[in-house]
Formats: structure tokens, sequence, C-alpha cells
């Protein structure tokens, strides 16, 4: 069994968690997935993690979505649990260490064998009075490493969790997320429209334009660059106009590329007890089985 565990604020959408939960159950039919998340989060987790279907849109079997609130379905699903992933959208708020102690206890999770927890860039490079103004005028959700303080003691609290429990931890590690949904639909091979990520509908909640800049970033960056470590920067003076950016950026995080490398990270032998960033290449198409292989391999074993 897996476990996804969100981050709630009234403020939007936690669309990585809810991505999170997606690939897992369409690309991992093997496990039985445990999401836990506020209860009136509920009916929105159903509609961004549906597949369309000829009649409309279906769930599969192997995802359970619990309320926090139940905390005795929630106690009894730990104890069966193999891994934990922890992601969040949100730059001002990380998971309280209470909630992690409680969820991370090694009375309740004798089973477990790997943290994947996502953190940000926290190296300070290409951060800044620009990127600082582009959170402030343009896009509420850019990465300014002003969290820096609580990510540390966030990742902090995740390795000693893992070490009480006997567990091995991965740490992801992201600057602003863009995206995370299917891409557009049209006839031109150009475009590209991947299922296995959250429902279209997404581009629908979060839109904000005639047409949303979300969907774009999709269309145009697919590709995915890993950097072992805390090494990745962020825009600088450039952050103006890329804070709703939807070309290859530095210091953009394409949320379908870091669900993506979490979950493939829970294979991956020398992902354990390390950390690495994920970046974006402008690109079409997703990356192949083979080259998410050498991703990994050059990112972790060089």
């Amino acid at each position: 069994m897996l476990c996804v565990c969100k981050i709630h604020t009234d403020a939007y959408l936690n669309q990585l968690s809810y991505l999170l939960h997606f690939i897992m159950k369409t690309q991992h039919t093997s496990y039985h997935v445990l999401s836990i998340g506020p209860a009136g989060d509920m009916e929105i987790m159903q509609q961004l993690t549906s597949t369309a279907t000829g009649g409309g849109t279906s769930t599969l079997p192997n995802l359970e979505i619990v309320p926090s609130s139940d905390t005795d379905r929630v106690d009894q699903l730990l104890s069966k649990t193999d891994a934990f992933l922890m992601a969040t959208d949100d730059v001002d708020s990380v998971l309280d260490p209470s909630i992690i102690n409680y969820l991370l206890d090694p009375t309740k999770t004798k089973q477990l064998k790997r943290i994947v927890a996502m953190s940000r860039n926290l190296n300070g490079g290409g951060m800044g009075m620009f990127v600082t103004a582009s959170k402030k005028a343009a896009n509420a959700q850019v990465w300014d490493n002003s969290n820096k303080a609580a990510y540390i003691e966030y990742e902090n609290t995740i390795k000693q969790a893992a070490k009480n429990i006997g567990a091995d931890y991965t740490i992801v590690r992201a600057g602003t997320l863009k995206g995370g949904s299917t891409g557009g639909r049209s006839d031109d091979d150009d475009n590209r429209y991947y299922s296995q990520y959250l429902h279209e509908s997404y581009y629908e909640l979060t839109k904000n334009d005639l047409v949303t800049w979300q969907l774009l970033f999709d269309c145009n960056v697919r590709g995915v660059t890993l950097t072992k470590g805390d090494v990745q920067k962020g825009p600088g003076m450039q952050a103006v106009f890329t804070a709703t950016g939807s070309e290859q950026h530095e210091g953009d995080t394409g949320r379908c590329g870091l669900a993506e490398a979490m979950v493939r990270s829970l294979e991956i032998e020398y992902a354990k007890n390390a950390d690495f960033g994920v970046g974006t290449v402008a690109s079409r198409e997703v990356p192949s089985e083979e080259e998410w292989d050498k991703l990994f391999h050059d990112c972790l074993k060089h």
C-alpha cells in the first residue's frame, strides 16, 4: 500500500497531491493507494483524478480517499503502508511537524520502507527582489525562497522520522510549479494529450484568462531535467517575464514531471537517502521509460 498525504489550504487547489494520486493509480495498479485529505476536498479530488470514458468519467478501484477526520481508518491503513509521498503546491506552507510525527509514528507504520517528500530549491541562487516582486504582482505561487527556514525544518523532521522508523527517505526539490493536466486536444500532431495526468477540467478550475497559461505550459514544456542535490537556480532578473510563462525557464518545475519523478523514485534503489531537483525542458512529449531511466542514472549514479 502507498499513502499520499495532501496539505490543505483554502486559497487554491492542491493540484500536485491530486496528480500523485492519479499517477499512482494509473501506472502502479498493484498498489492500493491511500489518500489522506480534508473531508471538504473529497468531491474535487474525485473530479480531478477521474478518467474519461465513453459514457463520461470513471475512477479506478485502487484509490481510496480517506478524510483526515476518520482517524480509525487512517490508523488501520497506515499499519499496512509501504511508502509515503508528501507534497504541496503552497509556497507558504509545509506539513506541521506534529502531523508528520503522527502519520510517521513507528508504532503505526511498521511496514514503511520509503518516504518521498517534495521540498524546494533552497540554495538561494537566482533569487532576490525581482523574484519576490513577481510573486506579489503576477503569480502568488512563485517560489522566491522566502520560506526557506520552514522547509529546512520540514526536511529535518522527515529525515528524523525516517530514521526512527528504519525507513529510507528521498527529498525531491522544486521551483515554481506549473501545469499539471492533459494538455490540449487537437488533430495537429504537434499537440499531445496525456490522459495519465489530471482531468482536463483542471484548466477551467485554474483559468483566469481566455486561454489558461497552465494549458500552454503543458503543451510546450513536457521535458524534464534532474539534478543531484540542491543546485537549481531561480529566474533572477527575468522573474517578471517567467512568473506565468509557458516556455522553458530557469526556476520552473512542471507538476507532471515532479509527480512522475516522485513516484518513479520509489523504484530507484540509489534514490534512497538522497535529494535531487526537478527542472524543465521544452518538449511536446513526455520522457520515455528509457529516458526516465537515463535521467535518474545520470543524476544520482554519478
